[in-house]
């Protein structure tokens, strides 16, 4: 029988916002994208990975006729900040010309991962471009970045859950939860 060497550290997680809270708050926002995308279709964008939950529920939320496209950018690593070094791992594979874009982001941090996923996009030329972010955070925010449809806002504070990870772990929880002690 084999035994590791390495520690097994337990994480002490304190729920922030629960299932019911989170889909009540999709909901919402849905509401206001049928609003404000009556009679357009939207280019949804999800950025990849922390965004795919929220994204397959929002979509399914939205009444207004919508497509799907992904996108993966890398600035956290396994650290728990970011490194304010952006990575385009996946890009698009639509032309987003002249469409009404919608990025879907998991969470708004320091902006810089947004904002330099903003300048590409707008470079390419859509209709229009807006941000809608599950969660903003905006203690560690580094540059100001237009979010126009907001989930939950929150002060500090390292969060999972939700399709949010530490380390690629947490991702499959149901609610988000604050990690005390990273």
């Amino acid at each position: 029988m084999e035994t590791s060497n390495t520690p097994q550290i337990k994480l002490s997680m304190t729920p922030l916002f629960s299932a019911d809270d989170i889909a009540a708050r999709i909901k919402a926002l849905a509401a206001e994208i049928d609003r404000d995308y009556r009679g357009k279709e939207i280019l949804m964008i999800a950025v990849l990975k922390g965004s795919f939950l929220f994204i397959a529920d929002l979509i399914r939320a939205v009444d207004t006729p919508s497509v799907i496209d992904f996108v993966r950018l890398a600035s956290y690593g396994s650290a728990t900040q970011s490194s304010g070094i952006i990575e385009v791992r996946k890009d698009l594979e639509m032309s987003i010309k002249d469409k009404h874009v919608l990025v879907v982001e998991d969470i708004v941090d320091s902006g810089l991962t947004l904002e330099s996923l903003r300048e590409m996009l707008l470079n390419r030329q859509p209709a229009s471009l807006k941000i809608c972010t599950l969660i903003d955070k905006q203690a560690q925010r580094v540059t100001e970045v237009p979010v126009d449809y907001v989930g939950f806002s929150m002060d500090d504070g390292f969060i999972v859950g939700y399709g949010l990870d530490l380390d690629e772990k947490y991702r499959d929880l149901p609610d988000i939860r604050v990690v005390e002690g990273t």
